[in-house]
């Protein structure tokens, strides 16, 4: 697939601190302001002098970690946070990459035979275009491990200029034998090393991260020798605090039941996310939880159980959904889809049990496409799914709204009239327009559902209109559910 090119702590050394703890893994993670942390735009932590940082498992100094750019997958460790978990002082930092290595296809992009997604919030940092580079260049890549595809969603990828001490690859183990495993489509040989912190040793399902030694005859076709570290992990707290602490993480829902119970719970790799009925949810709704998708999960988390009961749950990239008819020339294999007049990308992640993305249509057929919206308003479609005979008196549009008109709302280039529809808010709630009206703010997230779709005019007429996104949240008083 080649439009658009569009974690992990490692082994942790956390101790239990003060009862105001929180555990935050997060990308987009900035630290070149000396005196502050901030991830995601919005939690910031303090630096003091007690504040130690670690790079891939080293401990660097805070000069260096102010020095390192943003993007990095990262571990924070923190006391004084209030129940938002949205700043305090941090004691422990860990920045993190998944792997490091040579290039092994440009189409997708792939490092050590792993696949990257890259968009536009990707942060590059020695390039600034993906198609520039070759087989065989050096990339750093830290991101999110999608466990069901094997794909790295990249936040951050590095081309560096000189050789490398170490290769490094960290992932999912499958096909394990005596002497080696594979990572994705890359085949390991672990003879000669010893693994370590792996009680149950190197089997298939755990996750291990590897360290070799580079092999400048290694190709695509080899086998990843010459290991100089091999250790079994936790991917996502490593070793937390015992008890209860305030948590936030962000990750890909790895896995979620079938049916979803309500209210709904699902896996960030090993940790299980439960919702309540008072979670609130940011940038898409419960119908927008599925494998692959990427969400940060505020919450309280019980390191005995693994389970972070949720107070809110944000989708990082605002979440959209089309339903309408689709034609043959609607798809580009291995591209992209025209839906709805977007242009929709397919990426190594996108979901594709029909076989549309990799073979397209042979005739006009309803087509569901789920999808999310970076910061430069391009679409990333994550599922794409056949929905039957062509029926433009049954689609669906949903995304963040660009305009509002009363009663004409702006969504992805679409005119939605909801003059004849009826309202319901982020919690199913039946409202009036009024009441819809007053809580719509430019870039929250609508469903126009039911709705006559006209392609000519770029216009839908919906029988329902759901709000997606909870209102803005009120602070919430400071305190710390941390114990130990």
């Amino acid at each position: 697939m080649h439009p658009i090119q569009p974690h992990r702590p490692t082994r942790s050394t956390l101790r239990s601190l003060a009862p105001a703890v929180l555990l935050a893994l997060a990308a987009q993670a900035q630290a070149q302001d000396p005196t502050a942390i901030t991830i995601n735009g919005q939690r910031v932590f303090q630096i003091t002098a007690q504040t130690t940082f670690e790079l891939d498992g080293t401990p660097i100094s805070a000069a260096t970690a102010a020095t390192l750019g943003p993007g990095f997958s990262t571990l924070v460790l923190a006391t004084n946070v209030p129940d938002g978990a949205n700043q305090g002082q941090a004691q422990q930092v860990q920045f993190d990459n998944l792997a490091r290595g040579p290039v092994t296809a440009t189409d997708p992009l792939s490092v050590l035979n792993q696949p990257l997604t890259l968009t536009a919030d990707t942060v590059l940092e020695g390039f600034t275009d993906p198609t520039t580079l070759v087989v065989g260049d050096l990339l750093e890549v830290s991101g999110y491990l999608d466990a069901d595809s094997g794909v790295i969603s990249a936040s951050r990828v590095v081309l560096l200029t000189n050789p490398t001490q170490d290769w490094k690859l960290v992932g999912q183990v499958s096909q394990a034998t005596a002497n080696g495993f594979a990572i994705g489509a890359q085949a390991v040989d672990s003879t000669g090393v010893t693994p370590t912190e792996c009680p149950l040793g190197v089997i298939d399902g755990v996750y291990v991260e590897l360290e070799a030694l580079p092999n400048p005859a290694y190709t695509a076709a080899s086998v990843l020798d010459q290991l100089i570290e091999l250790h079994c992990e936790d991917p996502n707290f490593g070793n937390p605090p015992p008890g209860t602490v305030t948590a936030s993480l962000e990750g890909l829902i790895s896995a979620l039941p079938d049916p979803l119970p309500d209210p709904p719970s699902f896996s960030l790799l090993g940790v299980t996310v439960q919702a309540t009925a008072q979670t609130e949810y940011r940038g898409g709704g419960i119908d927008d939880l599925d494998v692959g998708v990427r969400v940060e999960a505020e919450g309280s988390f019980d390191s005995s159980t693994q389970i972070l009961t949720a107070h809110e749950i944000r989708f990082t990239q605002a979440q959209a959904r089309f339903m309408a008819p689709l034609d043959s020339a609607d798809i580009t294999p291995d591209e992209g889809v025209t839906i709805m007049g977007n242009l929709v990308a397919f990426t190594p992640q996108t979901r594709d049990e029909d076989g549309l993305a990799a073979n397209g249509l042979s005739q006009m057929t309803q087509v569901e496409v789920r999808a999310f919206v970076d910061s430069d308003g391009s679409l990333y479609a994550s599922r794409i799914r056949e929905r039957g005979n062509p029926d433009l008196t049954d689609t669906r549009l949903q995304g963040p709204v660009a305009e509002i008109a009363e009663p004409v709302l702006t969504i992805l280039g679409n005119s939605v009239d909801t003059s004849a529809a009826q309202f319901r808010d982020h919690e199913d709630n039946l409202i009036t327009a009024m009441e819809f009206y007053a809580l719509l703010q430019v870039g929250m997230v609508v469903s126009a559902e039911d709705a006559l779709y006209d392609p000519v005019t770029a216009s839908l007429i919906p029988a329902r209109i759901h709000l997606e996104d909870a209102p803005a949240p009120q602070n919430r008083a400071g305190k710390g559910v941390g114990q130990g």
